[in-house]
């Protein structure tokens, strides 16, 4: 017995409306003429705008998408189907990520291309491939058994018009990766250009492919922590050659009882104390350096992570700063009466030492990419002072100034020589191999102790010119610079203090005893 044909016309029971069919053909046609259908037709060929290469990956990855929708109105709701949309929305993700990554620092409003209520084209991919990771998530929820069993779908109306938009747009982004991006091996632009028919504008470029590829996981970021091991310190090896020497006027061990190395060094005229830091713990001494006063071990993974202690000063009003390698900071002040139990959360130690005002970071521009292993406040400006030190992607010596007031950039310069100061670099050196771990500021001047080559940059903040420049003997990896009276005091990370005259005046020819070898 054979079972009668369907009559001419008449619809298959695969082809009977089905609201999860029907609710995947719109949301094929809703991503497809949406978001890649405005973007190519609208913005490209109406406004003259195209994508940059990441927008094509983003773009091409919503068409896939789409793509997987089609198969799925077509054989039903296969979990390999499934799966791969998922797939490519979670790549669709990262990549809608990392592209808004690179600008979401950049002043309100800035950005590239056209917005869209609000937010620039490229903002959209994340929230778009989030909602389709969602939509096949409930496509799943709404999957029964007779919707794997179907067979081979024969469409209907809706779905036979998602097929089509479908086409039409592909279309339109062949047309317009030709005209903007070109065959292989051209790839497209890192910015946007400006679309056109006219093939004399057309501009097919090969930057992409420079510099060559590298791979790094987190790309420009793979910066290495400092690390003063690595730092050169034969004099003779600097940058700015052979240069004066100070006199060492005293040489000791640092005969307190600290938790780590000396990391940093400061000093307050006004109450007589040294500060000292250590990567995690704070102290206070005497003004010989002799008797600890006071001491708390920062809980440096609490809240803002505050990496390693590497700078120190005193602030005004009786407060003091530790900055870590990262330039994030805390900022304390000394308190007999302190609540230990309400300091539990920041302090390991000594939680009735200190109380702690704020923590937070500092915002560069051109530190970015750099640590620092420094700090200097200077209460003539009431700002505080950072200073960089090389990696192993970027080698540049930056100063950063922070208003006081609210610890914001006011300022950031790059050192140059100042042109009566009888120094000159090497042929291709630069002041950016320095290795700065500690500063101290008086009277406009800046000085500044590098771990590499055992020198004393003298910093003319006014002009942002080093004006003076010394060796000083036998010093091996220090890590902070304080001035008390008119002596800098230097402690390294064995916790010597090396205490030299200050340089006097401009040409700082006082305390000169001779030369380099």
């Amino acid at each position: 017995m054979t079972t009668p044909s369907a009559a001419p016309g008449a619809s298959s029971p695969s082809a009977r409306p089905d609201v999860v069919f029907s609710l995947v053909a719109l949301a094929v046609l809703i991503l497809t003429a949406v978001p890649v259908g405005t973007a190519v037709f609208w913005l490209g060929f109406a406004r003259g705008d195209s994508p940059c290469v990441m927008c094509w990956e983003q773009r091409i990855g919503m068409l896939l998408i789409s793509l997987v929708g089609l198969f799925v109105l077509r054989f039903g709701p296969r979990p390999k189907y499934v799966g791969m949309a998922v797939l490519i929305a979670m790549w669709g993700m990262f990549m809608g990520l990392r592209h808004v990554g690179m600008h979401a620092a950049r002043d309100v409003g800035q950005g590239f291309s056209a917005e869209l209520l609000g937010a620039h084209t490229y903002t959209w991919a994340f929230f778009i491939y989030w909602v389709c990771a969602f939509a096949m998530g409930l496509l799943l929820l709404m999957t029964r058994p007779a919707h794997l069993d179907a067979g081979v779908r024969t469409l209907n109306g809706l779905e036979r018009f998602a097929f089509g938009a479908f086409m039409v747009v592909v279309a339109g982004n062949v047309v317009q990766a030709f005209a903007s991006t070109g065959p292989p091996p051209f790839m497209g632009q890192s910015d946007p250009i400006r679309f056109s028919f006219n093939p004399k504008y057309w501009h097919w470029s090969l930057e992409e492919w420079k510099p060559p590829l590298k791979v790094a996981f987190r790309g420009r970021w793979a910066v290495d922590k400092p690390d003063v091991s690595r730092a050169s310190t034969d004099p003779a090896a600097g940058p700015l050659g052979v240069l004066p020497v100070l006199g060492v006027k005293e040489r000791r061990p640092l005969a307190l009882a600290l938790n780590g190395a000396p990391t940093d060094l400061a000093f307050d005229a006004a109450t007589g104390q040294f500060l000292i830091t250590t990567a995690d713990g704070i102290y206070l001494t005497d003004a010989a350096l002799a008797q600890l006063k006071r001491h708390t071990v920062i809980d440096i993974g609490y809240s803002v992570d505050l990496g390693r202690f590497a700078g120190a000063a005193f602030l005004d009003k009786g407060e003091l700063i530790a900055v870590g390698e990262n330039k994030s900071y805390v900022v304390l002040t000394p308190d007999d009466k302190a609540n230990a139990d309400s300091n539990f959360r920041y302090f390991l130690e000594s939680r009735d030492q200190f109380n702690e005002v704020s923590r937070s970071r500092f915002g560069t521009v051109r530190a970015r990419l750099l640590y620092t292993m420094s700090a200097a406040y200077d209460a003539a400006s009431n700002s505080l002072y950072t200073l960089t030190v090389p990696n192993n992607l970027v080698k540049r010596l930056v100063v950063s100034r922070f208003d006081r007031k609210d610890l914001t950039l006011s300022e950031e310069f790059v050192p140059t020589l100042a042109r009566d100061a009888g120094l000159a670099l090497a042929e291709n050196r630069t002041l950016g191999e320095y290795y700065v771990t500690g500063a101290t500021v008086a009277d406009g001047l800046m000085y500044a102790v590098s771990a590499a080559y055992g020198t004393l940059l003298t910093i003319e903040l006014a002009t942002h010119r080093v004006i003076a420049a010394h060796v000083i003997p036998g010093l091996a990896k220090p890590t902070g610079i304080a001035l008390k009276d008119d002596d800098l005091y230097i402690v390294d990370e064995t916790g010597t203090i090396t205490v030299v005259a200050r340089p006097a005046g401009r040409t700082a020819t006082a305390a000169l005893t001779g030369t380099t070898p």
